[in-house]
């Protein structure tokens, strides 16, 4: 089968996804929210890197003082914290199987993997897909607020800006009393990132309202990757806040060189929002090729030409 015809295939029939996690799957606490999040409907499945072990096997991995740490969820929704090396070996086999088995794409919907994974079928890596929307958000003196499951992580992960203390408990049960605590330790950074796929767009709520700003989790970074890579979106955007809504993130924008028409602030506010612009046309009732005239006119009027950079702007308050 040729290029052309197996690009129609896959233009004639749902995406395949094949979620991975380095816990045990399924994932019904985190694959749902990212599924809402894309404009595709995939079919999909799961896996995790620790399937078909016991807790006796598992607990054979322990993480030892100089360890990195990975904190993951097992089937029975319980968690463990496992050594790095051990979760990373399993991943790196499970991840070479699926390579084989026809996946449009393959989703590791975990941080704290550092280990490059080479694939012929697009990958998107947590991990990597976070340091990428860190890099090309943050300039200058930027400081971001990191809410880590585990306290160790702060210690040996790469540290970009104010790192919090330990969030664990609010990650492994939900109570609200311990992200709340972490939260007051952040009033001072730009912005707040939630590191682990744990955290919910409840979580980020809460936390943007005790700190006043806006906050990001892992899963609406890797979910806008999984859009791009899915082929619903016209150019890299970067994932939105979670915790504001596009209409309130063209309101932090400093004001531009000429005053947005009403269509051109629908249009940005439902960019900055991270949809696709097939999916604004739809919701406007306009062709995306209506979309992209209103877009880039819009973008003229700030001056840039890039969606990362207005986020950039209205998430820190800044001007160009």
């Amino acid at each position: 089968m040729d290029a052309a015809v197996k690009a129609k295939d896959r233009k004639d029939r749902a995406p395949r996804i094949a979620f991975v996690t380095i816990g045990q799957a399924p994932r019904p606490d985190i694959v749902p929210e990212i599924l809402a999040m894309l404009d595709a409907k995939p079919e999909f499945d799961e896996f995790g890197a620790l399937d078909g072990l016991d807790r006796e096997e598992i607990a054979a991995n322990p993480a030892g003082p100089r360890d990195r740490s990975l904190y993951t969820r097992l089937a029975d929704a319980s968690h463990v914290v496992v050594r790095a090396s051990f979760i990373e070996e399993r991943l790196q086999q499970l991840i070479l199987r699926l390579d084989r088995r026809g996946y449009d794409l393959i989703a590791l919907i975990s941080t704290g993997v550092f280990r490059p994974i080479t694939t012929l079928t697009p990958l998107v890596h947590g991990q990597r897909a976070l340091d990428a929307w860190i890099a090309a958000l943050v300039l200058g003196d930027c400081q971001i607020g990191v809410i880590y499951p585990l306290a160790q992580q702060m210690r040996t992960h790469p540290a970009h800006g104010m790192l919090i203390q330990n969030a664990r408990v609010a990650a492994a049960t939900g109570e609200a009393g311990r992200i709340e605590e972490a939260a007051t330790r952040l009033k001072e950074a730009d912005f707040v990132l939630m590191h682990s796929v744990g955290y919910t767009e409840a979580m980020a709520r809460q936390v943007s309202a005790k700190t006043g700003k806006p906050v990001v989790t892992a899963r609406r970074i890797i979910a806008g990757l999984m859009r791009l890579h899915l082929g619903t979106s016209g150019e890299a955007q970067a994932p939105r806040a979670g915790a504001a809504t596009g209409t309130e993130l063209v309101d932090r924008l400093p004001s531009p060189a000429q005053q947005l028409t009403r269509r051109e602030r629908d249009v940005l506010s439902q960019v900055l929002d991270g949809h696709s612009n097939k999916t604004i046309g739809r919701a406007l009732g306009i062709s995306h090729r209506t979309v992209e005239i209103h877009r880039s006119r819009a973008m003229a009027k700030f001056g840039t030409g890039s969606t990362m950079e207005l986020v950039r702007w209205s998430m820190l308050g800044l001007g160009g």
